[in-house]
């Protein structure tokens, strides 16, 4: 979906908010930050990560047009944000006063549809995230996250084949799922030899039959986000 209809409901809050563009992996937020307000991402892609204690960076989610954050912070969960924000691409941000965003939500009924869908639409990715973390074995979790991307980001092409609509590294991916680059590089060509994925540069395409297959979970097929 293009930017400026996931943005759709925010618009009329643009009077209100100020926007400020960040360019490519700038820092947009902070972990522990206390933010100055809602924060609504108008265009690009954000990625939200941790850092451990090893110093390894662990991608918790990614953030679309229309998503709002800190979601902890916005909905008083937490005073400072839990994570790092980062611009994936070049980013569109509007920051809004939280007493502002409160009262639009109450009043606003295509507002708080469009919310509602979004975080349920968040919630079901996640618990999708968190399944491909809990296999011990590489491959697994890099069948499983391929899955996650599918149905977060997945544009079906002519050739039958599903883009993810996104530009993933190696590096990318394996923050996803804590495994070292160099092994998502070697379980990720196993994967494009059994015709599960085809790749160039930072482009994938998967065969979602023969993904859903490999994962023997053939209800996740039926999963829409």
């Amino acid at each position: 979906m293009e930017d400026r209809l996931r943005f759709g409901a925010f618009k009329g809050l643009q009077s209100v908010g100020v926007t400020r563009q960040f360019a490519k992996r700038r820092t947009i937020l902070f972990q522990g930050e206390i933010p100055r307000g809602v924060l609504v991402l108008e265009s690009g892609l954000a990625k939200v990560y941790g850092i451990t204690n090893g110093g390894d960076q662990r991608t918790v989610t990614l953030l679309s047009a229309g998503d709002i954050f800190p979601v902890e912070c916005v909905f008083d969960k937490s005073r400072v944000s839990l994570y790092y924000y980062e611009a994936v691409t070049d980013c569109s941000v509007m920051s809004l006063p939280k007493g502002e965003f409160v009262n639009a939500l109450e009043h606003d009924g295509v507002l708080k549809d469009q919310v509602f869908q979004t975080y349920m639409a968040h919630y079901t990715s996640a618990t999708m995230h968190i399944y491909a973390l809990e296999h011990s074995h590489a491959q697994e979790k890099l069948v499983y996250i391929l899955q996650y991307l599918v149905v977060r980001f997945g544009e079906k092409q002519a050739n039958g084949l599903t883009k993810i609509a996104l530009r993933l590294s190696h590096q990318d991916i394996a923050e996803m799922v804590g495994l070292t680059r160099e092994t998502t590089a070697v379980e990720l060509h196993r994967l494009k030899a059994r015709k599960l994925i085809s790749y160039q540069r930072f482009s994938y395409y998967v065969n979602v039959p023969l993904l859903v297959a490999a994962t023997g979970s053939d209800e996740f097929e039926n999963v829409a986000v």
